[in-house]
């Protein structure tokens, strides 16, 4: 059997997009960190510049996802009622 679905709180919709949020800028600093010392030290005998700039460059990327992710009004996982209308996306078939 399924489970009906309920609809999400807009609480639950701003901590799903904050977790998110936190997560994307978490991995992209890291990995903007990393690359960054890989670079310093195969190509610019191990100066301090390209861990910077890779860490700065990660959060900027990580900053601006956010400001799109709150800006945005879809919330991922739901199809909304606009793409379904204009038949983009078939609503499921109910099993009656």
């Amino acid at each position: 059997m399924t489970t009906p679905t309920r609809p999400l709180a807009s609480e639950e919709i701003y901590g799903e997009k904050w977790n998110r949020c936190v997560t994307d800028t978490i991995v992209k600093t890291a990995s903007g960190l990393a690359l960054g010392i890989v670079f310093s030290a195969v190509l610019f005998r191990r100066r301090p510049w390209p861990v910077f700039l890779g860490t700065g460059i990660g959060l900027g990327m990580g900053y601006g996802n956010c400001q799109n992710e709150f800006r945005s009004p879809y919330v991922p996982g739901q199809v909304s009622k606009l793409a379904t209308l204009r038949g983009h996306l078939s609503p499921k078939p109910s099993s009656n």
